[in-house]
């Protein structure tokens, strides 16, 4: 076994897990231990992963053309807008679901989204947005843009290499590419591992790949892209007081300040928020 990211020999299976969708069916993890990426072989069994996320998308969707509004989505569009430093034209949503995080864009901008799910991309076109009901990687897109976002898709992909060129190659010079992933090196899942507990994130087939941050870098750095910015979050999903509604409102608003201080800047928690800018 070869990792998938950096082709190197250097690969020991670190664990086996469970999958969550097909219940009789168990997965190995793989690590590699000289780029430090984790992953899975979704070869392992013969299973449809078009037929899983259909299903998936299924199950999840709000079919709902409603908007409003939401803090976590100004927060990543302010984000973006102070990297790139200049008035957008453009912007390209890969896996937008229903459209929502472009919707928080002006409407003169050019406001595309890639998504696989026929509902939720057709909720998003009657939001009057542009949708590519398909995988990016197929598309051949005649138009490059100021900003391209990718959050919660890199751990899902077949062949996430390919994905990243795509990004890099429909990217304006001086553009911003944002990418949202797990992350296995972080203090929680070493916790987690210590108390032998499962991370939530460990759920093959549906996530095959852990990127590490140093490779994730050096990928973009070949591409002509420099990192301007990153922390890590909880992502809104850490709180012990779900089920008392007080409890949980005023916990998750600690958590939403929390994760602005200046620790966000250590591995505590497992999301890592990256924003890249093409320099050539």
């Amino acid at each position: 076994m070869r990792c998938k990211f950096c082709n190197n020999p250097r690969v020991i299976e670190k664990d086996c897990i469970n999958s969550l969708f097909y219940r009789n069916k168990t997965y190995i993890l793989y690590e590699c231990k000289n780029c430090g990426c984790q992953f899975f072989d979704m070869n392992q069994h013969a299973i449809s992963i078009d037929e899983m996320y259909e299903s998936l998308a299924n199950e999840k969707v709000q079919l709902s053309t409603q908007f409003s509004p939401r803090q976590y989505w100004m927060d990543q569009k302010n984000s973006i807008l102070k990297i790139l430093n200049q008035q957008p034209t453009s912007i390209l949503d890969i896996g937008c679901r229903t459209g929502d995080f472009l919707m928080h864009f002006n409407k003169n901008l050019i406001r595309d989204g890639v998504e696989i799910s026929n509902a939720c991309a057709e909720i998003a076109t009657k939001r009057g947005l542009e949708i590519f009901n398909q995988n990016i990687e197929d598309l051949r897109l005649k138009k490059t843009y100021d900003i391209v976002t990718a959050y919660n898709i890199l751990e899902h992909l077949i062949n996430p290499k390919k994905f990243l060129k795509k990004i890099t190659s429909v990217t304006k010079k001086k553009g911003v590419i944002a990418i949202l992933i797990p992350t296995h090196a972080c203090v929680k899942v070493k916790l987690l591992r210590k108390f032998r507990k499962r991370w939530r994130m460990y759920i093959p087939p549906e996530h095959l790949n852990f990127f590490s941050t140093r490779y994730l870098d050096s990928f973009m750095e070949f591409y002509g892209f420099k990192l301007m910015k990153r922390y890590y979050s909880s992502g809104g999903l850490f709180n012990p007081f779900k089920r008392i509604r007080f409890l949980n409102w005023i916990f998750s608003k600690f958590m939403y300040y929390f994760d602005k201080l200046i620790c966000n800047q250590l591995p505590l928690f497992d999301h890592v928020f990256s924003y890249y800018k093409k320099i050539e």
